[in-house]
């Protein structure tokens, strides 16, 4: 066989992975995310409560565990937790894992959707947070109501910074079955 047959078999089996997909009800979701995380001010919503100190230790040394529920909106303003901005909360735990730089945390979290067409439904996501990096990648590993058996992938990056608090642009892509 020639080259000239290779690359119409491949678009044949692109295509038929493709209509496989879709006739298992298989669907691509791409949504774009803000996550506000906030250690200090009058609105926290991420604490330490453990580590080298207990509850008083430094987010940014190593062991550090920190409770996070964040606010999740669809612009990266956070404006009144009831408007059409607010979608849901990211609530779960990260913890310090560098002993060197203390830059790095493992994240684990659901985004529960309280909001809009998702109301009800979660996703599970998971990673290593590397915040020395302008762009990092963490899994979506589960969801639960319409994102029942969510899996992708989440590219997340710094949209702003102020002291310890930060706004997390979380570009999220999942399949669902």
């Amino acid at each position: 066989m020639g080259s000239g047959f290779l690359f119409p078999a491949m678009a044949a089996a692109t295509l038929v992975i493709v209509f496989m997909q879709a006739a298992a009800g298989i669907s691509e979701t791409n949504m774009v995310l803000y996550m506000h995380d906030n250690l200090t001010g009058g609105n926290v919503t991420s604490f330490p409560v453990a580590g080298l100190n207990g509850s008083s230790s430094d987010p940014g040394k190593f062991g550090t565990v920190v409770i996070m529920s964040d606010p999740i909106t669809k612009q990266p303003q956070l404006t009144d937790s009831e408007g059409s901005n607010f979608l849901g909360r990211a609530q779960g735990s990260y913890i310090n894992t560098n002993p060197h730089t203390g830059m790095e945390f493992l994240m684990v979290f659901t985004i529960t959707f309280e909001n809009m067409e998702y109301n009800g439904s979660s996703l599970q996501i998971q990673g290593i947070e590397r915040f020395d990096k302008p762009q990092r990648e963490y899994a979506v590993v589960g969801g639960t109501g319409q994102f029942r058996y969510a899996r992708g992938y989440v590219v997340c990056t710094m949209e702003s910074v102020s002291g310890e608090n930060a706004v997390l642009r979380l570009s999220t892509t999942f399949r669902t079955d």
